[in-house]
């Protein structure tokens, strides 16, 4: 009878780990801009790299929890689980050492979780997995499936990977080399006062508070720093500095504009989707 009593706590134990599995991967997604970029900022892989990396994660939470609520495999699918979660809780560590106290992204954006915080919810959830794989090694759960499960299981996998880069296609496969309109005699007008039209430099025209605005001064910032760039090189431009009907004259209103200068002659631009690592890289003088 205590045995009866308490069967129940291995499944309320999956379904809930399940559950939080598919939150945290729906919300990084509803986030990915800024999931993107928390990867990208750490320096070990290139942008375009970054964009697919944080897609996998999403993938691998998100086919766990849909294996973990079904119900099959328990023992490897929980075992899966507590392995992720043991990666996800070294790189909070690594984070943490780092002096990283900024959102780890862990719940997108329906909670700010610094490492040390998304450190104890890994704690709590590492602690749940355990107890349902060994409840099910005990039970000898998950030893054999039909070939049905298994054939389930791999569509099932590859209909999430493919529901995840079809919701948020990654910006390096849905974005080239594009020009973007401007005003070329104000950018000369400007690029004059300011004195931008010495060397390799990169302008942005940018506004507060946008979003887009706000992504690409990150994406701007992640990229110096990753290849040193020498800062002096950068400009950001705000229509405050050059005069708010200027401002959207030269722009024709899209922003941000991002403009790469020689010697004050575009030779490339960007918006903030399609920045590219590479050729900021490669054109702009490092320290």
């Amino acid at each position: 009878m205590a045995s009866d009593r308490v069967g129940w706590v291995p499944t309320a134990l999956r379904v809930a780990l399940a559950a939080v599995f598919v939150v945290s991967a729906v919300a990084k997604l509803m986030a990915i801009d800024d999931f993107e970029m928390y990867i990208f900022s750490y320096g070990f892989v290139p942008l375009n790299a970054a964009y697919i990396l944080a897609r996998l994660c999403i993938v691998a939470e998100a086919a766990l929890g849909v294996l973990l609520a079904l119900g099959w495999w328990r023992r490897w699918v929980s075992l899966a689980a507590l392995c992720l979660l043991l990666f996800f809780s070294l790189f909070l560590c690594y984070a943490a050492l780092a002096g990283r106290d900024d959102s780890c992204q862990c719940m997108g954006r329906l909670a700010d979780m610094p490492p040390a915080v998304s450190l104890l919810k890994n704690a709590v959830l590492t602690a749940m997995a355990l107890g349902v794989n060994v409840s099910e090694r005990r039970k000898g759960v998950g030893k054999k499936e039909g070939s049905g499960r298994c054939i389930g299981a791999a569509v099932g996998c590859v209909a999430v990977l493919a529901a995840v880069f079809a919701v948020s296609v990654p910006d390096n496969w849905m974005f080239g080399a594009s020009e973007m309109p401007y005003d070329k005699a104000l950018l000369d007008e400007v690029v004059e006062e300011r004195d931008l039209g010495s060397g390799h430099m990169l302008v942005a025209f940018v506004t507060p508070g946008c979003p887009y605005c706000q992504l690409s001064r990150e994406k701007i910032g992640s990229i110096v720093k990753r290849h040193g760039i020498d800062t002096v090189s950068i400009a950001y431009l705000e229509p405050g500095d050059i005069g708010a009907q200027r401002f959207m004259d030269l722009t024709y209103g899209s922003r941000p504009l991002i403009i790469l200068l020689d010697d004050g002659t575009p030779v490339a631009t960007y918006h903030y989707r399609n920045i590219s690592e590479e050729e900021l890289a490669g054109f702009l003088p490092q320290r």
